[in-house]
């Protein structure tokens, strides 16, 4: 019934996408420390994420480039964890959420499998906000799939807030998906 239940839905409603915004703007004290011990962080360049040994790490070569910014968490000198922020031109063409020129969105973060379950996504959302904070940028955002629990989560740790839920549906198949956002009081 409940397969059912979603084809009708599915068919009514068309596609749908149902993101989760979080906002960071500080403030992130001088203090900051990672959780784990034994970890580095630090800005991540091309030729680190080309040479990784790991295929997920090579895979986010990509997210890097004009109007990214890219931080990694290293164990030794493998990295482990990758984020990428976009801004700018580079986030204009893609852009989901409205940016200022003082704002940037968090559209990737990843850590490998064997390193997963330890709070390093956390420690580069931190880590990486401490660093874009502490340059040009004023507010930082991320649109998180509505149901990824460990992402939610790890946001949520860093002290991030949820500013509001970004919902698209396509009813029945019309020209393009209508969007509903509903803002959160903070």
């Amino acid at each position: 019934m409940k397969e059912s239940a979603k084809k009708v839905i599915r068919l009514i409603l068309g596609e749908y996408s149902i993101y989760r915004i979080y906002a960071f703007s500080g403030p992130v004290g001088p203090d900051w420390a990672p959780i784990r011990p034994g970890f580095r962080f630090a800005r991540l360049d091309e030729p680190t994420i080309a040479n990784s040994t790991d295929t997920l790490i090579v895979d986010q070569r990509w997210w890097h480039g004009d109007d990214a910014d890219a931080f990694g968490c290293f164990e030794e000198s493998r990295p482990v964890a990758a984020c990428f922020y976009w801004h700018g031109d580079r986030y204009r063409a893609r852009g989901f959420w409205p940016l200022e020129a003082s704002e940037a969105k968090l559209v990737q973060i990843v850590t490998v499998p064997d390193r997963r379950g330890l709070g390093l996504a956390t420690d580069l959302i931190r880590y990486s906000a401490h660093e874009m904070l502490g340059e040009r940028f004023h507010t930082l955002y991320a649109r998180i799939w509505h149901s990824n629990t460990p992402s939610i989560n790890a946001f949520r740790r860093a002290g991030w807030r949820h500013v509001a839920t970004v919902t698209e549906v396509n009813p029945l198949r019309l020209s393009g998906p209508v969007r509903m956002t509903f803002r959160r009081r903070i």
